[in-house]
């Protein structure tokens, strides 16, 4: 996005804000059109237009209500935006504008972490490992990104000591390296190749890691960034992270937030919810989905920039996500009862 573009507009709509004004050459203050602000004291101005990495948002602190400034702009001036939306492409900036991924020249620094590993580029076509990546359709361009390792407990315990007290059940596992925006490696998870494993994935995190993020060496600033469950789901998207149990406010606000498709899923619920009300941009899914995630979609036929499209046109922030999250769940509780079952599901990960 043009910087400037945003400040012009930012001036061209403040003629519709209350109590507009300017604090400094990034920082715009009025009434917040959202919740209207205060009702008490019409002088009370907690909407704020600020900018942060030559990126412009809003938020509100009355209703903590925050978004990118051209979602907040699609809400109060929807003719504005629409003149803005063009100017932006006319730049040839839009974050709308699908990319398709290419390879990361980018080689990373493994401190001798990953010594006993395999990488899966190195397999043959016939190994198990690399196998079951090719019946998921993870594109072959990660397979340098992913490892195999025999012996899971017994190789983590190398790395770190005692992280497991008994090596009983020991199996062969996918292994998934987690590197921070500068290519040190921050942790890994692992990935049973068993479909019956009461424990699909166990997550190790490094010493002194807060939060564990998957995809940050690959992630531009300057383009749309979207964040996904699943760190093999985000190979199929462009400048894509997968969360690993983080906390829902460690994401840059203009992230958009694309959890699983699956609506009985209360924990998936829940995490939305959150996410909404931390003031980030998240993607509901439409009914009619086939698959309960993006690799599943992948699998029933759809491609990558397909679902790409459906989740910019099912995107919702603020008071709109609300009503979009209800109406989700409102529709999977109806197909529950017509169907007369129920179902529990529980996450089958382990973060150590």
């Amino acid at each position: 996005m043009n910087a400037y573009i945003d400040v012009k507009y930012i001036n061209l709509c403040s003629s519709s804000l209350d109590k507009f004004k300017q604090k400094n050459s990034n920082l715009w203050n009025f009434r917040c059109p959202i919740c209207g602000d205060s009702k008490k004291n019409k002088n009370k101005s907690r909407g704020f237009i600020y900018e942060k990495q030559n990126k412009y948002f809003y938020r509100c602190h009355n209703c903590e209500f925050g978004t990118s400034f051209s979602r907040f702009l699609e809400k109060i001036n929807p003719t504005m935006h629409r003149e803005y939306v063009t100017e932006q492409y006319r730049e040839k900036k839009s974050k709308y504008i699908y990319e398709k991924p290419i390879e990361e020249k980018y080689e990373p620094e493994f401190n001798g972490i990953l010594e006993g590993t395999v990488k899966i580029s190195s397999l043959e076509d016939s190994h198990p490992a690399r196998e079951y990546l090719l019946k998921r359709l993870i594109p072959e361009r990660f397979f340098s990104k992913l490892y195999f390792c025999t012996e899971f407990k017994k190789w983590t315990n190398t790395i770190v000591p005692n992280k497991f007290s008994t090596l009983k059940g020991d199996t062969p596992r996918l292994i998934i390296p987690f590197f921070d925006s500068r290519n040190n490696i921050i942790g890994f998870q692992g990935r049973s190749f068993d479909p019956k494993d009461n424990c699909k994935y166990i997550t190790i995190k490094m010493k002194g890691v807060k939060d564990l993020i998957y995809g940050q060496e690959r992630i531009n600033q300057r383009n749309q960034k979207y964040c996904v469950e699943g760190p093999l789901d985000s190979l199929f998207l462009p400048n894509c992270m997968a969360m690993a149990g983080v906390k829902f406010n460690v994401f840059d606000l203009d992230t958009i937030i694309v959890l699983d498709n699956e609506k009985r899923n209360k924990e998936i619920v829940h995490s939305i919810e959150k996410f909404i009300t931390n003031g980030y941009s998240v993607c509901i899914w439409p009914d009619g989905i086939e698959g309960k995630d993006i690799n599943e979609m992948i699998l029933n036929g759809m491609t990558s920039k397909e679902i790409l499209d459906i989740i910019h046109n099912n995107v919702y922030s603020g008071l709109q996500a609300n009503f979009a999250l209800s109406r989700w769940k409102k529709c999977q509780e109806i197909t529950n009862e017509q169907h007369g079952h129920k179902r529990v599901f529980r996450r089958n990960d382990r973060i150590l």
